[in-house]
Order: structure tokens, then sequence, then C-alpha cells
């Protein structure tokens, strides 16, 4: 029950006690004064007819005399028995009523009982005692009278207990809205949202409260914002290059193995690479300053061009410069990287350089084909020597793939009529805790079959998958097989789940209703997005994770760690959890600044309560290295290798 409850409902019993106390102290003083009118009016009325009969009948009568004299009094009906009796004590005359109730409750006159007084008074004439009378009262109009009394107090009481029940009632609404506020507020900094309350309470105690509560949020909200920064901090220093602002050779490794390598879509697009010859002469000519300012302002173009074809760039080396224009490619491409080779040797132009000559650019068209990152950058050096001698320095090739035992369109309709054949195999690897070794979760992930039976590798389908839209048909395809087998299996389970599934409404109406069908199985469940899916479209990852948890499951983030925008994301989505990636869990353990970079992650999600797991934790040194930094847990063949789920 709320305090508004229970306030309402104490003040609410003491004011009816106290109504009901002053209903039946009125009711039983009524009462007595009621039995003593009653008692007056038998004595007044035996007197005066004591009286009229002693002078009526001075000089004698009879019967029919005495009468007139008593039925004018009878007959108003106030008297239940008038009796006339000799000096010897025989009845003259006796005048009686019946025994009835009047227009009131019997229960009422059992509870508020008034007796029939019974008065007498002498009859004489001068010295002579010629007999009494005897009256007896009917508390039949005093009943009535009370209960009349009894109503209408009763009434007034009613309305006046209603109307103190409303105004109580707007009174604590108004007294407790700044507590229902500062609730609100306690369940939002338990949830680790840090809000601010803007009321000012009437009451002391409420106001100190509120102050407090603002103090302690404020102080939580700046070392989160503290821990953020220098996380950031770390990042920059483990994986950007710090005279330029773009990513370093460990960050782009890490942003392109996460984004396009294992069992994501293969990298489709030109993969590029710049070079600005005699670095160092340049260096020696101009001083160390200007030609930062140079690197910065040649190499700032060619960022600019991948972020804005959804890609992103990095210096390899000194004076080489990768960046990857997804899904672009023929004379177009050519036409963008002709395009940034004049600016950056326009900006030589500008240090007094001569720059026509010194500018490379070479790039490979990749294909969708699986492929390394380690083949495409052999491949775009080799292309670059080549663009040395080319005219314009520019040169575009074509990037071969791994060749395969089926022709393009036998691969495409192999995997097309697998996946509506719904021949899928699920394998599960387990991710633990770091404390006690438990299981966190099993994730899922997903194999095909050709109609032969024989296993498709991931490298094989993904590229299909995404390159013809059947991604949202092979994760519904999964989402069903795991809710009927999550049904003979314990423990939680984690499920993938492609950016473009989770950007359809009709994907999410659909996975809706499949968790409101399986409740039970719903609270078992994790569903994971990639990183670079989420910073993509993240209205659509927050439209999918409030999905998710209406319908009681988790939302986790895949691959996390390789974007600039990483810890911002965690303030604004509030994940369940999120496995970092797994290029960051091999380069902690050799560099120390990636290393900080993961204590710092580890800390500003643990300040939110969102648990950290280390993917690809292979071996004890590993898994060493990630329990002094904090991680909650890890996932990877140490704790076994992925097998076909559910075990049988």
């Amino acid at each position: 029950m709320t305090l508004g409850r229970q306030l309402a409902s104490a003040a609410s019993l003491i004011f009816f006690v106290a109504l009901a106390g002053i209903e039946a102290i009125h009711l039983y003083s009524s009462q007595a004064h009621m039995q003593r009118q009653l008692e007056s009016l038998a004595q007044d009325a035996a007197t005066s007819i004591g009286l009229s009969l002693g002078t009526l009948l001075r000089g004698g009568g009879d019967a029919a005399l005495a009468e007139t004299v008593i039925n004018p009094a009878f007959d108003r009906g106030h008297y239940e028995r008038i009796e006339y009796l000799s000096a010897v004590g025989e009845p003259v005359v006796v005048k009686a009523l019946p025994k009835e109730e009047g227009d009131y409750p019997g229960w009422f006159a059992g509870i508020f009982t008034l007796r029939a007084p019974t008065a007498e008074s002498l009859v004489s004439a001068g010295w002579r005692q010629l007999g009494k009378v005897r009256v007896t009262v009917h508390p039949r109009y005093a009943y009535e009278q009370l209960w009349q009394t009894f109503r209408d107090t009763m009434l007034y009481l009613v309305l006046i207990f209603a109307a103190a029940l409303l105004a109580l009632r707007l009174f604590l609404r108004g007294l407790l809205r700044p507590l229902a506020a500062v609730e609100t507020a306690a369940m939002s900094i338990s949830a680790r949202d840090f809000v601010t309350l803007r009321l000012r309470p009437r009451t002391r105690e409420l106001q100190r409260v509120v102050a407090a509560m603002n103090v302690m949020s404020e102080k939580m909200r700046e070392a989160i914002e503290a821990e953020s920064r220098r996380a950031e901090q770390m990042q920059a220093a483990a994986y950007r290059d710090p005279v330029t602002g773009l990513l370093n050779g460990r960050g782009f490794a890490a942003r392109f193995e996460s984004t396009y390598e294992g069992e994501h879509e293969p990298f489709r697009g030109i993969f590029a690479m710049a070079e600005i010859a005699d670095l160092g002469v340049i260096n020696r000519q101009v001083g160390p300053e200007r030609c930062d300012d140079l690197l910065r302002t040649a190499y700032r173009p060619m960022e600019q061009a991948a972020s804005a074809a959804g890609g992103f760039a990095g210096r390899w080396t000194g004076a080489l410069t990768v960046f990857v224009l997804p899904r672009a490619g023929g004379e177009a491409a050519r036409r963008e990287l002709n395009a940034l080779r004049e600016q950056a040797a326009a900006a030589l132009q500008e240090l007094g350089v001569e720059g026509a000559g010194r500018v490379h650019c070479a790039g490979i068209e990749a294909a969708g084909a699986p492929v390394t990152l380690n083949a495409l950058i052999r491949g775009v050096e080799e292309a670059l020597l080549q663009a040395r001698e080319a005219e314009g320095g520019v040169l575009l090739l074509a990037a071969g793939g791994t060749p395969g035992t089926r022709s393009a369109q036998s691969e495409v309709e192999v995997v097309s009529e697998a996946v509506k054949a719904r021949r899928v195999q699920l394998v599960g690897q387990e991710a633990f805790r770091m404390s006690d070794h438990r299981a966190i979760h099993t994730e899922i992930f997903a194999r095909l079959r050709d109609a032969e039976g024989r296993e498709m590798a991931a490298a094989q389908f993904v590229p299909v998958v995404a390159a013809h839209d059947l991604a949202e048909a092979l994760d519904r395809a999964v989402i069903e097989r795991v809710l009927d087998a999550a049904r003979r299996t314990d423990g939680d389970i984690g499920i993938n789940v492609s950016m473009r599934s989770a950007e359809r409404a009709a994907f999410l109406a659909w996975l809706q209703q499949a968790l409101a069908e399986r409740k039970d199985v719903a609270r078992r469940l994790s569903f994971e997005l990639p990183e670079h899916g989420v910073v993509a479209n993240e209205a659509a990852a927050v439209a999918f994770a409030r999905a998710l948890r209406t319908g009681g499951a988790r939302f986790g983030i895949d691959h996390y760690g390789v974007h600039k925008d990483s810890l911002a994301l965690l303030q604004r989505l509030r994940p369940d959890y999120v496995k970092l990636a797994a290029a960051h869990t091999s380069a902690f353990v050799k560099d120390q600044s990636a290393r900080f970079f993961a204590e710092s992650v580890v800390r500003a999600a643990r300040q939110l309560d969102i648990p950290v797991i280390a993917q690809n934790v292979e071996d004890d040194a590993m898994y060493q290295s990630i329990g002094a930094i904090g991680f909650a847990g890890y996932q990877g063949n140490m704790g076994g290798r992925p097998s076909p789920w559910p075990a049988s």
C-alpha cells in the first residue's frame, strides 16, 4: 500500500471514529432527554386529569362523567393507558391503546430503549379523597422523534465525512506529489539514470531529501562523465593517431575486423591507400609542426569521404593512410580517388613543396567475397607500388576473393534454398562469469546445410545472405529454432541479430509476438546487435531494445569498443551487457595503452551497472589479464569451443 493510501486510511479511520463518537453521544443524550420528557409528560397529565376530575366530581358523579375529562386527553394518542380508580382501588374508567410500533425500525428501539413511565395523582374534593388517576405514556412519538434526529444528524455527519475525505485527498495529493517525484527519481538513480529534481517541496523534510538526491546525482554524474572522458582519452591513446586524429593501425584493424570479418558480412567496396612520398624530407624542409599540419590537411578529406560513404579511415604508418568506401566502385570510385589525391597535392603546394609527384593513391575493389584485412593490405600495397609508376598517380584494381567450388549463381541458389527450407544448424558457445566460472549464457551461431547435408561455413553463406536480403529470413529461422529448443534446455541464451532485421518494423512486430507467446522462455533470452550497426542506426537500436524489454528479454551490444562513440552509447542505450570486441582482447595483453583503455571501459560500464564480457579468451594468459582488469565475464575457446546446440 502506498504512503498516501496509508495516511488517508489512518486519517479517515480516526475521523470516522470521532464522528461515530459524536453521533453516539448526541443520540444517547437525546435518549436521556426524551426519557425525562416522557416522565414529565406522564406526571403532568396525571396531575391535570386528577384536578379536573376532583372539580367535576365534587358533587358526585359516575364513570360516564369521568370519561368526559379522560377521553380528550387519551384521544391525543400520547398515552398508552389512563386509569381512574375509586378510593378503594376499583377501576372506574380504563382507557388503553394496543402495543404498536411507529415510523422507526425495531432494531433502533432495541438499541435506544425508552421506558413507558407511569405517574399517579390523587383525585380529591376538599378533604375528601375520591380516588386516583394513573397515566402511562406511550413512547412511540418519542421514538419517532429520536429516529428523526438520528437520520438528520447522520446525514449531516456523512456529508461532513465525505467533504473531509475529499479535502484530505487534495491535501495529501499536494503534499505527496514531491514524494512521488522523489520515488521516480530514486528508481531512475537505481537504474543508473542520474536525474536532477527541479521541484521545490513545501515541507522541510522533503526539501532536504530532494537536495540530498540532487547532490548525489550530480556527483555520480560527474564521476561517470570523468570516467567516460578518461576512457575516451585511453581509447584515443590506444587506437588513434595523435597527429591526424585518425585511427592508428591497431584501431583501423580492430574496426575492420569487428565490422567485416568472422560472422559479419564481408567487405564490399573500395579499399584504398594513399601515400605522401619523401615525408621525412618534407619534415626537414618545413619543420615538424608544419609537417603535422600538412598531414592533417591532406588526410582530413579522405576521412570525410570515407565517413560520407559509411566507412572509416586510419593512418596505417607514417606516410601511408588507408580508408574504406563501402559499396563504392567503378569509374565513380576512380574519380573519388583522383579528387582526394589532388586535394592532398594542393596541401603540399600551399607549403611550397612540389606535390604533384609526391602523392599516390591506389585502391582495390572488393566484390563481397570473404577476404581478410591482411590480404587487402597486401593487395593495396602492391597496387600502390604500381600507382607510383602510373600516369596521374592513381590506380584502381579488382581484389581477388577466396575461390569456391561452385559458381556465384550456384552459391546464391544453394544458400537461398537452404534459408527458405530452414536447414539451420545451431552452434553454441558459453560465456562465463569471472567470479565463479558459472555460465552467463550460451551464445548461438547459425550454420546452414545444403541439400546434401553438407555444412556451409559462415564465410560461405554470410555474403550471400547480406547481398540478397536474406538476413531477416535467417534471423527468424534461428529465433524459431531457439524458442522451440529452449523448452528442453536450461540456462540463458544469447542470440545474434542482424541490424538489417532490427531496422524492419515487420520483424520487430513478429519478434514481440513470439516473445509474448513464450514468456517463460523470453526471460532467458538475450539479443545482441553489433556495435557498428547500432552506431549506424541508433534510433532503430533503441526501438529494438525497448521491444525486447517489453517482452521480458535482454539487450546486449556485441563487438563493443571500436567506435569513438562507444562510451556515449552506454549512457544512451543502457544495454544489459556489452561484449568487448575480440581485437581488444589480444591487444591489451601486449600493449599497455590498450590495457588502460579496457580498464577505463570496464570502470565506466560498472558505474552504469553494465557488465562487460571479454571475447576470444583463448588461454590462461588472456584469462589472467582480463581478471586483473575487472571484466564481469569471458567467452572464448578457453571455456569451450562452439558445439552443436542443444546438446544431444
